[in-house]
C-alpha cells in the first residue's frame, strides 16, 4: 500500500499456502488489497492440498480457491506450479493487470519427484535423515536429466 501511495512502483509478491488461506487474516488482507486497488500485489497460492494436519479439503476446504479470490476482486491466473514457463508467463501477465491485485493459483505436488515424499502430509515440517536425503537427491537428479 505504501508503494502505491508514494508512487514508488514497487511490486509485492506474497507466497501463501492453501492451508494458510483457512485463516481470516488472509481474507482481511485480500479485502483490503482489492478495496485499495493494489495492482502492484501478486499473491501466489501454493495449492498442493496438504497441510500439517492432512489434506486441506478434509481439514477445512478452501475450494474453489480461484472463485474465492475472484469474489474478493482479484484477477486470478491458474497454473501448473511445476511448469516454469507457466510461472514466468503468469508473473508477466500479473504485471499488466491494472486496478486490482492478482492471485496466481499454482497447483503443485508436495515432494514432487521424491518417491517417499510425494503427496505425503507427514513431510510438511519434517527434515529427512541422512539416508532419506541421499535417496531424495538421487531421485531428483534423475528428473533433471
Amino acid at each position: 500500500m505504501s508503494s502505491k501511495i508514494n508512487s514508488k512502483g514497487i511490486r509485492v509478491y506474497c507466497l501463501i499456502g492453501d492451508g494458510e488461506i483457512q485463516e481470516g487474516q488472509i481474507w482481511e488482507a485480500a479485502m483490503t488489497a482489492s478495496h485499495y486497488k493494489l495492482d502492484n500485489l501478486c499473491v501466489i497460492v501454493d495449492n498442493n492440498n496438504l497441510q500439517i494436519d492432512g489434506s486441506v479439503d478434509k481439514v477445512m476446504s478452501p475450494y474453489p480457491i480461484d472463485e474465492k479470490f475472484k469474489s474478493f476482486g482479484f484477477q486470478v491466473i491458474n497454473i501448473d506450479g511445476h511448469d516454469i514457463e507457466q510461472i514466468i508467463k503468469a508473473f508477466n501477465t500479473a504485471k499488466t493487470i491494472k486496478g486490482k491485485p492478482t492471485a496466481i493459483i499454482a497447483k503443485t505436488i508436495k515432494g514432487k519427484g521424491v518417491s517417499f515424499m510425494e503427496n505425503q502430509a507427514g513431510w510438511h515440517g519434517k527434515a529427512p535423515n541422512e539416508d532419506e536425503y541421499k535417496q531424495a537427491i538421487k531421485e531428483l537428479k534423475k528428473l533433471g536429466k
